[in-house]
């Protein structure tokens, strides 16, 4: 087929030219558009004009990335480091105790500090032994060069956003976020909420996860312990004016915003 918008391709291919080549000044000027980030949801007028989105009646909807998954959870939490370029790092991953080709073992030595929480980007990637949370959510193998990623859906992906170390510890340090908020239970729902989705956040809605506090919250009453646990690992000791029944109940509704539909797509 021709193309849809030929002067808007026309229009593009100039201002890349009159950039000087700038691959990021074409990628931001796409990215930044109002086509490109209008919403994905149609009304039953677009949908019977447009029915294909042929003409661009609505933004895509997809499934993010595996490195922007896994970027997003970090940075809504307060954790991804801005620290660009030097060496692979090697961020916080299962501990499986098996070896891989050659001999060599699938665990590593956990990075420290803001390596930790480096962009997906600068992971250590091995062709015989690829980071699993990326694998699950179709991360190229590197191997050849890839053109256009496919995207499945399979259960794994919600196992690995549930209970990947990396995600548990987004969902602690969320926690203490929230926390740090001088609100009553309500005012602090709707500002993890709102962090996280970017979007007002309907009374249902807080309804819904208020309710999930309060169940949680009152199981880890009773299993101080697990909350402990919880709250603490692998993130580490809770503040001093903390309580770890509190941070736990957070953390599992953190754990929950982190595994939104919403959350995890493009919209």
């Amino acid at each position: 087929d021709l193309p849809s918008h030929p002067e808007l391709l026309d229009w593009l291919a100039v201002d890349f030219m009159d950039s000087g080549w700038n691959m990021k000044h074409l990628l931001k000027t796409l990215l930044m558009s109002a086509t490109y980030r209008q919403s994905s949801k149609v009304d039953h007028e677009l949908s019977q004009r447009d029915p294909d989105n042929r003409y661009l009646a609505r933004g895509p909807r997809f499934r993010l990335p595996a490195e922007t998954i896994r970027d997003q959870a970090l940075a809504v939490a307060g954790l991804l480091s801005p620290k660009m370029y030097g060496p692979p790092v090697k961020p916080p991953q299962p501990s499986l105790g098996l070896s891989a080709a050659f001999g060599s073992s699938t665990d590593w030595q956990t990075s420290s500090g803001d390596d930790r929480y480096r962009r997906g980007l600068y992971t250590t990637w091995r062709r015989s032994n690829p980071y699993p949370s990326m694998s699950a959510f179709d991360a190229p193998t590197r191997e050849v060069c890839t053109l256009r990623r496919v995207r499945t859906n399979t259960p794994l992906q919600a196992l690995v956003t549930l209970n990947d170390p990396v995600y548990i510890e987004a969902a602690q340090a969320y926690a203490r976020l929230v926390l740090q908020q001088p609100e009553p239970l309500e005012g602090r729902m709707k500002f993890a909420l709102t962090r996280a989705l970017q979007r007002p956040v309907s009374s249902d809605e807080l309804a819904v996860l208020c309710r999930l506090y309060d169940q949680a919250f009152n199981l880890f009453r009773q299993q101080p312990q697990q909350a402990a646990k919880l709250a603490t690992d692998p993130i580490g000791p809770a503040p001093v004016e903390a309580d770890v029944i509190e941070l736990a109940a957070w953390t599992v509704v953190a754990n929950s915003i982190f595994n939104l539909d919403e959350f995890l797509m493009r919209l």
